[in-house]
């Protein structure tokens, strides 16, 4: 048999067993790979998927936040706005009553300046009337101590003998001066009357003018006085929450890659029998 034949058999031989090894480690090495990405990508999405949990609890607590402190911001804006409405009706309140107070104490000064004045008028013409009433008695005193001097005068000239023309004269001359005295006591006496009336009709027009000045002074009514405006509720804005997770929204699992293969001992027999042949040729020859 040819020593060389069998040496080439037998490098074909070591060659497709080297190629088979190779290839093995090569397909080893990339299941071994394959293995790491498959299992790296569990993990993945496996953080994925906690991830999206995670956010999804976040996102859930923000929006329970952001509506819980709308609340209390409302209630906070609802309580000072009460507040405030208690404290201007408060003051509206304590107008009403003070105006009403001015109100009260202003007809009851209008009251007691007009009673005043009409007290100040009737004490006034009492003193008018009363100067007059002494007027006309003393006038009524001289009339009476007039004609009694006068029948005191006539007694006597009758009683001294006088004639009866000389007496006559007398008597004439008597009622004369009494006739002037009592002319001058009428007129004296329309005259004070006159005085009196002008003194009433004063006395009226000052009454009329105090009443006048104290109507003027007199406060009118202030009436109601507008109630503060209500606070209404503060409106509270509306969050959306967060939409429930579904299936879809993890995606699909990782799928493992496919095996490789490595060398085949089929190609290591087809390599032997080839080499085999060609022996066989060769010790033919």
């Amino acid at each position: 048999m040819n020593p060389w034949a069998i040496a080439t058999v037998g490098a074909t031989l070591f060659s497709a067993y080297s190629s088979k090894r190779s290839a093995d480690r090569a397909a080893d090495a990339q299941n071994e790979a394959t293995e790491r990405q498959y299992g790296y990508d569990l993990k993945l999405h496996e953080m994925g998927e906690q991830k999206l949990r995670a956010d999804w609890a976040f996102a859930y607590d923000t929006y329970e936040k952001r509506k819980e402190t709308e609340q209390k911001i409302a209630d906070y804006t609802d309580a000072m706005n009460l507040r405030r409405y208690n404290y201007d009706l408060s003051i509206r309140n304590a107008e009403q009553k003070s105006n009403m107070a001015q109100f009260h104490k202003s007809n009851d000064l209008y009251n007691q300046q007009v009673s005043f004045n009409q007290a100040a008028a009737i004490s006034a013409a009492d003193a008018e009337l009363t100067k007059l009433e002494e007027i006309n008695k003393k006038a009524a005193f001289d009339t009476e101590d007039r004609i009694i001097k006068a029948i005191q005068t006539e007694g006597q000239l009758l009683a001294r003998g006088v004639d009866g023309v000389s007496s006559q004269k007398a008597m004439q001359a008597l009622l004369f001066s009494q006739g002037t005295s009592e002319a001058r006591l009428a007129e004296s006496l329309v005259s004070a009357e006159m005085s009196v009336n002008k003194a009433l009709e004063g006395i009226a027009r000052d009454k009329y003018g105090a009443d006048l000045a104290a109507f003027a002074s007199k406060m009118l009514d202030p009436g109601v006085l507008p109630y503060p405006v209500a606070a209404i509720d503060t409106p509270i804005a509306e969050f959306q929450a967060p939409r429930a997770l579904e299936e879809f929204d993890f995606g699909p699992e990782p799928v493992k890659g496919a095996r490789a293969v490595g060398g085949s001992w089929l190609s290591v027999a087809s390599s032997a029998l080839s080499s085999a042949a060609e022996i066989g040729m060769e010790g033919l020859w």
